[in-house]
């Protein structure tokens, strides 16, 4: 069971880390928060950029209350293959360039935002079914 639960994952993140670098793929959830006459939107997702990276993390905006707009407490977000027609900025650096970031904002409105290369996560799941497999033979 855990070995065809971490192959599917394997299988899944290597098809994300290669289409990583022309599409753009996300899950996540959105989130309200009635605070007083303003709402907190919170947006928390794992982010596969189309730039080569992987990104998790979350961002929020307080808005203004709404009366005819409901209030959505939990909804599941997606994007799915998203063609990504722009590029890194000439200004990015060496460590953005290769896929690593960190991206964190408290004012005007919170932002948190860690990446890493696309193909990390592929080494780590393999790692991971590598080791399960083995102490697996093992026992």
């Amino acid at each position: 069971m855990i070995n065809t639960l971490l192959t599917s994952l394997l299988i899944a993140v290597t098809f994300l880390w290669l289409s990583s670098y022309t599409h753009h793929t996300a899950f996540g959830v959105d989130r309200d928060v009635e605070q007083e006459n303003r709402v907190l939107h919170m947006t928390y997702r794992i982010s596969w950029t189309g730039h080569g990276s992987v990104w998790l993390g979350y961002t929020s905006v307080i808005r203004n209350k709404d009366e005819i707009t409901p209030l959505e407490k939990f909804d599941l977000a997606s994007a799915i293959l998203k063609p990504v027609k722009t590029t890194l900025a000439p200004s990015a650096s060496l460590g953005n360039r290769l896929g690593f970031w960190f991206i964190r904002q408290t004012t005007p409105k919170p932002v948190l935002w860690v990446g890493v290369p696309s193909w990390l996560p592929v080494l780590l799941v393999a790692g991971i079914l590598l080791l399960y497999r083995r102490r697996a033979r093992l026992i």
